[in-house]
């Protein structure tokens, strides 16, 4: 399911221009890998075509993992668009060469470190990327490796996107690094539509009194948009250069009050279900999660495993406050702005000839992005 981009005027929050914006053009070249992702997409789309953003760079290149994907980008004609072909190093180093700032996000996919080290070595080899920026995940740093490998794994991924920083033989790239760690995905609560509008239910392995803050992936994509655009006397502003800059939603809740947040914003009861592990299995299993990757779903767990171990229990919304003057999506807008996709369905009961009756489900016509949906994870 294709995440909505902007939240703001929909919600009417004042819309506050991103700090820093200037008329002139700049000469910045990006490449955004993963563009085919739910997180790339929204990302280029907002480099594509938001007034914001379209002075702040010269050229905007997307890397994809297919050919297929190609056309999930065909609408914006000013972005070029490259195949990644991970026996073709040659290509990789020339399409880096061409390039000043890359954000590298971790594809939705098993080999997501062995991609992302492949394309941190053509940076490297290119020594042109001096602004390289890694999209991460929040709670890494607090998963153990035994028990949540998914998740450590962005660690390893952070200090091999830090080391070019000190080593000369790279170049200009990584002079100018900056790591966003991104929380837990309110995209994510998307899987369990089904049990929402059948049942008015929110079930998610989080435990009964465990807390998170869920952050809107328009928010992510906001705060990555004006980092890669943001331009100081050696490369990224110096209030993101080198910078560690964790995003998660700006409300801490458990799933009880993710509930009555739901049912504030839709105006129908929601109720939280807590359920175990082997139950979250079983629906990412399951139709309603066919489209996430293995990957993926391991991610998820491992993430819901950090909640109930109490790991969780913290917001960062320093970045939202500082480049935009707000805290980001509260969970009532992000219920609002998904209303059609979960608010519960009533149960129409018509009398048919002879006295039988049939209950029929009206069919919620929902408010999907123009983009398709793909593999990419919601928390890369």
């Amino acid at each position: 399911m294709a995440p909505k981009r902007s939240n703001s005027e929909a919600n009417g929050r004042e819309v506050v221009k991103a700090k820093g914006n200037s008329s002139s053009k700049s000469s910045r070249k990006i490449l955004v890998t993963a563009g085919e992702g739910q997180t790339g997409r929204l990302i280029i789309d907002l480099l594509a075509s938001d007034e914001d953003y379209l002075h702040k760079y010269e050229e905007l290149t997307a890397l994809v993992f297919s050919e297929d994907a190609k056309s999930i980008l065909e609408e914006y004609e000013t972005v070029k668009v490259v195949v990644f072909d991970p026996k073709d190093d040659e290509l990789l180093v020339k399409t880096m060469e061409l390039v000043d700032t890359c954000l590298l996000i971790p594809p939705a996919r098993k080999d997501k470190a062995k991609i992302t080290r492949q394309l941190l070595e053509a940076a490297k080899k290119a020594q042109t990327v001096q602004n390289l920026v890694l999209l991460s995940s929040a709670g890494a740093d607090y998963a153990e490796r035994d028990k949540q490998p998914r998740l450590r794994e962005f660690i390893d991924l952070e200090t091999l996107a830090m080391q070019p920083k000190g080593d000369p033989s790279t170049g200009d790239t990584g002079h100018s690094p900056c790591i966003i760690r991104a929380g837990f995905y309110a995209e994510n609560l998307l899987l369990y539509t089904k049990q929402a509008q059948g049942e008015g239910k929110l079930p998610i392995p989080i435990g009964d009194k465990h807390k998170f803050a869920p952050v809107a992936l328009g928010d992510v994509a906001q705060v990555a948009a004006y980092v890669l655009t943001s331009e100081g006397p050696h490369g990224l502003a110096d209030e993101v250069r080198s910078q560690v800059l964790v995003v998660t939603g700006p409300q801490l809740t458990s799933g009880e009050e993710l509930a009555v947040a739901a049912s504030q914003a839709l105006s129908a009861k929601m109720k939280f279900e807590s359920i175990d592990e082997a139950t979250a299995k079983k629906i990412l299993a399951s139709e309603q999660g066919e489209e996430v990757d293995e990957a993926e779903r391991e991610y998820l767990l491992e993430y819901y495993s950090l909640v109930r171990e109490g790991k969780t229990n913290y917001t960062a919304t320093s970045a939202m406050l500082a480049f935009f003057g707000h805290r980001g999506q509260e969970p009532t807008e992000f219920f609002t702005t998904y209303s059609d996709e979960f608010k519960p369905k009533k149960k129409q009961r018509t009398t048919q000839k002879g006295g039988a009756s049939s209950n029929t489900r009206t069919r919620a016509k929902g408010k999907r992005a123009s983009v398709e949906d793909d593999e990419d994870e919601f928390m890369e």
